[in-house]
């Protein structure tokens, strides 16, 4: 019943704000230099929101890096995986076709393949929570810059931060001024993308903004063995539209309304996932005959309401969005000339819908006490409905007929899931700072937070047995202290203690024999130090910190000695530890380098025993040459025998080197116009990528890449010409490695995109 009143929900916490400040006066030219700040690309310090107030850079008191408009176009970020080595500590990878796992200093999404676990690390737009991980698939659009905070963020940001946030702050409607930007791209691949953004004062205290963009290249890799029909079926392909319009009303200097309406949809093959067995060693061509797709629907829409009442500003942040995800997957990655079986998945749906209201109060004025204070609440509504077809025939049919019986049960239908889950979520905050002197700061935040979860889970249409009903409950606590001293007004140090809490679920089983029904939460105690530091006139910026975390029931996907009973377990505890540093040198006023470095390292710590779903299905082959059968007693057995212990392993996605240096140059070519050329190198080393540390099979090998861009700006005109390339030595190297934990139980590489040339047009009035 709550979600069907989501809508009126969210109009409802649009609107009270707004009564409230009925009848205050107009001061159009004050609110929008309020609301709209000037760029902070053309300010010596770099304006964040960090932790929902707005300080600079080098004044906030944690591991915090922001990348501007510029940087994101020069380098050609467009998504998050594109931010791989940007980022200290940052990893973005595919975990299958369709989900993207982001892990910071180790800390992640290692049960993706269930719906019910949360990624822990989250994603926001405007500081608006993203439920679905399978919705970081989608394009950056018109963004103002993006904020990546490391370490637990639980005081503030809640749950689902253990390992961090990122927030993609957008630009908003300027009243003071009309604007029209449009840019082309052209590339390699067939490569097209057109963006277009108009800025409109519709009075002196009202405006808006839009912005769409089309994209789309073919495939970067081939899928071969499909019928010749297909033709070229590219993989790694791109076909998406994206849109956003956001209305800003500045009725005084004192009240701000801006309502955000943002989608995106994508309809393309699929992720190029190459089985490490695919007898074709050529990386870009696919052994698959079964048709991969993916669509992706996402709709976003948030209101963002502020009141100034001198001694602190009232913010209301309610949204609404909702996803649709549909898949089609050659489960078994390969062809069946080389397996001889097929292993297909019609389709793989998933569906989420998720109502948020956030209500804080922010304290005003510049003196020794700061404050926020602040209550949350979440509704998710999530739906999986996954459907597999195994057998050995060569022409086989894929047909379901419901209600499903014995009479009626498709010859070869190996696995059906319906999963219906429901998440409500509460939580209040505080977050204090005082001022002890004008150089020694002290931080103390707390939230409390309550989750309730609900699942309804439906396999092989209930023939084997009732759906499964559960649910989990739970309390916490989370957040930070911290205290910070200047050394001198350009060199800041700093250390914290901060908690992060990302909370349990409900695995997709029902009478498992080692994996329990529910897991349990995850818990992150941090400590770090670091420091900020500017030199030689400001001309030289140095940050660093180092930091220790104890990593409590880290979530994972883990195989059961039954068949299909699967799901998410715990491992009890985990350390991981580290350092990262980022510099930004100002060698003269044409001539920049920046560069950032990160070491890690850790290890899983105690006894624990839990079995690896490619050990077991290992195990099933084997039995099943000696004539038994997936739930006999003695495969049932014999995949037991395979557990192993994980104590002194690596954990996931931690290399233990990771970095990246680039190097800007300006040049003006007198009356022609200016000429800046960018260069960048982006190291990431080898890493274990899940729990299990099974040989080579789980290793993900380290890798090098090289990109330029180039853009020409004409004098005295508003048009830029730009040349970018990315991995420009044409390495074929691979970005991740995913191991399937259904199904063939597959491995298989995921491929960073092959060398790319763009050539870009762009004119801004």
């Amino acid at each position: 019943m709550i979600f069907k009143h989501a809508k009126a929900m969210f109009l409802i916490g649009v609107a009270m704000p707004a009564v409230a400040s009925a009848g205050t006066a107009a001061n159009a030219a004050e609110a929008a230099e309020a609301v709209v700040p000037s760029a902070e690309a053309e300010t010596s310090e770099i304006i964040v929101t960090g932790e929902k107030q707005q300080t600079t850079l080098q004044r906030a008191p944690l591991a915090i890096t922001a990348i501007g408009a510029d940087t994101l176009a020069q380098s050609n970020i467009t998504q998050l995986i594109d931010m791989n080595g940007f980022v200290p500590g940052l990893i973005v990878a595919n975990s299958g076709s369709f989900v993207r796992v982001v892990s910071i200093r180790g800390i992640g999404y290692e049960a993706s393949d269930n719906l019910s676990a949360q990624p822990g690390t989250s994603f926001h737009i405007d500081g608006v929570y993203i439920v679905s991980p399978y919705t970081l698939q989608q394009d950056f659009l018109d963004l103002k810059r993006v904020e990546v905070l490391r370490g637990p963020q639980g005081t503030v940001f809640g749950q689902s931060a253990t390992g961090g946030i990122i927030n993609a702050i957008t630009t908003p409607p300027d009243p003071s001024s009309f604007g029209v930007s449009t840019q082309l791209e052209l590339g390699n691949y067939d490569l097209v993308r057109g963006t277009a953004t108009l800025n409109v004062p519709l009075t002196d205290t009202l405006a808006v903004r839009g912005t769409v963009q089309r994209y789309y290249h073919k495939g970067f890799a081939r899928q071969t063995s499909l019928d010749p029909n297909y033709g070229r079926y590219g993989l790694d392909d791109a076909d998406r539209i994206s849109a956003k319009l956001s209305l800003l009303w500045t009725p005084s200097d004192r009240f701000s309304a801006q309502l955000t309406a943002q989608y995106f949809n994508a309809d393309e093959h699929g992720a190029a996932q190459k089985n490490v067995d695919d007898p074709d060693p050529d990386p870009r061509r696919i052994s698959q005959d079964y048709p991969n797709r993916y669509k992706l629907d996402f709709f976003l829409t948030y209101a963002d309401l502020q009141y100034d009442m001198s001694f602190a500003t009232i913010k209301s942040l309610t949204s609404y969005q909702t996803m649709r995800n549909h898949n089609q997957i050659d489960v078994d990655r390969l062809d069946y000339a080389t397996l001889g079986y097929y292993d297909v998945q019609p389709y793989w749906n998933n569906n989420v819908d998720a109502f948020s209201q956030e209500l804080n109060l922010t304290s005003n004025g510049n003196g020794p006490f700061t404050y926020i204070l602040g209550a949350y609440f979440l509704y998710q509504k999530l739906g999986q409905d996954i459907l597999e077809y195994r057998g050995t025939d060569t022409s086989p049919t894929y047909e379901l007929t419901l209600p499903l019986t014995w009479a009626n049960v498709p010859y070869n239908l190996d696995y059906a899931l319906n999963s219906r889950q429901k998440r409500y979520t509460y939580a209040g905050f505080a977050q204090a700072n005082y001022s002890f002197t004008d150089r020694l700061r002290a931080t103390v935040g707390l939230r409390y937070t309550h989750d309730d979860f609900r699942s309804s889970n439906t396999t092989q249409f209930d023939l084997f047995g009732p759906t499964v009903h559960a649910g989990t409950s739970e309390d916490a606590l989370s957040g930070k202290a911290e205290i910070d001293f200047d050394l001198t007004p350009r060199n800041m140090v700093y250390a914290s203690i901060s908690r992060g809490y990302k909370p349990g679920g409900v695995s997709n089983n029902s009478t498992p024999l080692l994996v329990p029904l529910t897991y349990e939460s995850e818990h992150v105690w941090s400590y770090e130090i670091g420091s900020k530091n500017r030199f030689a006139d400001n001309r030289v910026t140095l940050n660093a910190a180092a930091f220790f975390y104890d990593y409590r029931n880290l979530q994972y996907q883990m195989e059961d000695p039954v068949p299909y009973q699967g799901g998410v377990a715990n491992v009890p505890k985990t350390r991981i530890w580290g350092a990262e540093a980022e510099a930004v040198i100002e060698v003269t006023n044409s001539l920049r380098f920046n560069g950032n470095i990160t070491y890690l390292d850790g290890e899983l710590v105690g006894d624990y025993i839990t079995l690896d779903p490619s050990r077991a299905r290992a195990a099933t082959l084997a039995a099943a040459e000696l004539g038994f059968g997936p739930f006999d007693p003695y495969t049932i057995g014999l995949r037991a025998e395979q557990t192993r212990n994980t104590n002194g392993n690596k954990p996931p996605k931690l290399p233990k080197w990771q970095g990246a240096v680039g190097a800007t140059h300006t040049l003006n070519i007198g009356s022609l116009g200016t000429l800046t050329s960018h260069a960048e190198l982006i190291y990431r080393g080898k890493f274990q990528y899940r729990i299990f540390n099974d040989g080579a099979r789980d290793v993900v090998p380290s890798y090098t890449q090289v990109n330029a861009n180039f853009a020409f700006a004409p004098r005295d005109t508003n048009w830029t010409i730009g040349l970018t390339l990315t991995n420009i030595f044409d390495k074929a190297s691979i970005a991740s490695r995913y191991s399937n934990p259904f199904g063939s139980f597959t491995t298989s590489d995921m491929y960073i995109p092959p060398r790319q040339v763009i050539a870009s047009v762009k004119y801004d009035f």
